[in-house]
């Protein structure tokens, strides 16, 4: 018996040291590296109807310095009518296909640069102005030690949104945007933190995004409830929602729900969206029409279309999360730790 029991021990110490080097693995993603790139888009039907239009809340002060030139030629034309005042939002208007681009440029130990770019494709602010292509792009540093980008200032923006470690997942009251980035643009409001973090989204259903299918777990991280002002001349705002999905293995963002306010869309200007993978939600319209929606889903916001990232082939069975796995660990390490207070018991 008591061979048996230092047996057992011997082998919860082994899984116990294989969780440990899993979870060093996942602070640093075995994909995350100079090269990787992940492509999310919201396709358009080709002859949308009027109702079929995203709308991008854009904060004139924060678009890069190209694109502000672009769209206040864009909103202003010709006319004395029309003026871009930084101190209020303007809108634009898309009715071809949107996309947003996270490029890792360079990893050292300590930081890494990742280039976001958002493309919009049809894009209006008023009736009869039309820009084929506006693009927006950047360049940020992301701080690997806290997970943190910051700007050439040192002002910290907030965590990255397209992926998360999985072994450490955002809680509840984390910033998504942190108060001295909001301050520093006379962004006004409450603080944009996670509300919610949750296993259960979609837990039966396969997900349909332009990339491939994913099946659950899902790992949904919310924003909602937080106000902003969006007009400082006349007090107005709007409320803020953003939902995102990962893929708990490797922590890789799959698609969002509505996405207001995250660091790299608002590091680009958008400070809220109405806006919705059409072709896909007429997809998913069609499924529920047809009673199939209890086992399968199409992604309707941001969701993944290219990628040189390897995801995990679990084939048609379902893979516990890294968070289970964790769980699962735990329970071993609390019974070591019952199988060593108890072991003088057993022995007498």
């Amino acid at each position: 018996m008591e061979k048996r029991m230092k047996k057992t021990a011997a082998i919860l110490l082994v899984l116990i040291s294989i969780s440990a080097t899993t979870h060093q693995a996942y602070s640093n993603p075995y994909w995350f590296k100079e090269g990787a790139y992940i492509k999310y888009a919201m396709t358009m039907p080709h002859n949308p109807k009027k109702n079929e239009v995203n709308i991008f809340m854009i904060w004139p002060r924060l678009l890069p310095k190209d694109a502000y030139k672009e769209v206040k030629d864009l909103y202003e034309g010709d006319s004395d009518l029309f003026k871009i005042d930084n101190r209020t939002m303007i809108s634009l208007f898309v009715t071809g296909n949107s996309y947003l681009t996270f490029e890792i440029l360079n990893v050292t130990n300590e930081t890494a640069f990742v280039k976001v770019t958002l493309e919009m494709n049809n894009v209006s602010v008023r009736p009869g102005v039309t820009l084929p292509r506006l693009v927006l792009s950047r360049v940020l540093l992301l701080n690997l030690s806290n997970m943190v980008y910051y700007e050439e200032d040192g002002t910290p923006i907030g965590p990255p949104t397209f992926f998360i470690d999985p072994a450490n997942p955002p809680k509840k009251g984390d910033y998504l945007l942190t108060p001295a980035f909001m301050k520093k643009y006379d962004l006004r409001g409450d603080d944009i933190v996670v509300t919610n973090v949750s296993f259960t989204w979609m837990e039966d259903k396969i997900l349909h995004t332009h990339y491939r299918d994913f099946i659950p777990p899902y790992l949904l991280v919310e924003s909602e409830g937080a106000y902003v002002i969006d007009d400082l001349t006349r007090g107005d705002g709007h409320t803020i929602t953003t939902g995102l999905i990962y893929e708990p293995d490797t922590g890789v963002l799959i698609t969002t729900l509505l996405s207001d306010m995250t660091a790299e869309l608002t590091s680009l200007g958008v400070i809220g969206a109405i806006a919705l993978d059409r072709v896909n939600s007429r997809k998913l319209y069609k499924l529920i029409d047809e009673g199939k929606a209890d086992k399968e889903w199409y992604a309707q916001g941001f969701n993944l279309y290219d990628t040189n990232i390897e995801f995990p082939d679990y084939g048609s069975t379902q893979s516990p999360s890294t968070p289970i796995k964790y769980f699962f660990v735990l329970s071993l390490l609390v019974l070591m730790i019952i199988f060593i207070r108890n072991e003088p018991r057993w022995r007498r």
